[in-house]
């Protein structure tokens, strides 16, 4: 990975490959926030096998939403869905799989990275720039032990994941709970 110097548009799929890379196979349960505004914000739990393609999203402020079988289950009513694209309507799901995030200058994407470099010990920061508007910004923190993304800030919008775990293919899971925010989240690079 080219780190701390300047990147073109066509050096963006390569980054998502290499950070793609970095992944674990097996199951994860991501938590986290997504704030939408300075006083909205709700919080998920995802829980999701990549090999499987299977995916669960639990969140705070509205129903599950799962994927399995080819079938995307959500308020709508299930219908069919390719994993990859089946993770858009999750809207934090990509956090888990950063690489299929729309910000890589892949085809008519309009945002493509710009600057790689570390952070803290262990995490990767990518800034993005739009390719209309050279001003504007977005970044993600990749975690290198993992591949997974762990704090995304677009548009105002940040997703924070405040805990990762791998497990076990037979887990069960207990409903999700989730405690009020009382402080602001600290990173942890």
């Amino acid at each position: 990975m080219r780190f701390d110097e300047l990147l073109t548009r066509p050096d963006g799929p390569a980054v998502a490959e290499e950070l793609a890379a970095l992944r674990r196979p097996g199951r994860h349960v991501v938590k986290g926030v997504h704030q939408d505004s300075p006083r909205e914000y709700w919080h998920f739990r995802l829980d999701i096998d990549e090999q499987q393609h299977r995916w669960t999203l639990d969140r705070s402020d509205q129903s599950t939403i799962a994927y399995r079988d080819g079938v995307l289950r959500g308020e709508d009513g299930p219908f069919e869905e390719t994993f990859e694209h089946s993770t858009v309507a999750g809207r934090v799901v990509r956090m888990a799989m950063p690489d299929l995030m729309l910000r890589w200058g892949r085809g008519p994407e309009s945002f493509h990275p710009v600057l790689v470099q570390h952070v803290g010990q262990h995490s990767i920061l990518v800034t993005f720039e739009h390719r209309e508007d050279p001003a504007t910004r977005t970044t993600l923190v990749v975690d290198e032990r993992d591949g997974i993304a762990r704090r995304s800030l677009e548009y105002g919008e940040a997703t924070i994941v405040t805990g990762v775990r791998a497990v076990d293919a037979g887990e069960v899971l207990p409903p999700a709970h989730f405690e009020p925010l009382t402080d602001w989240i600290r990173p942890s690079y």
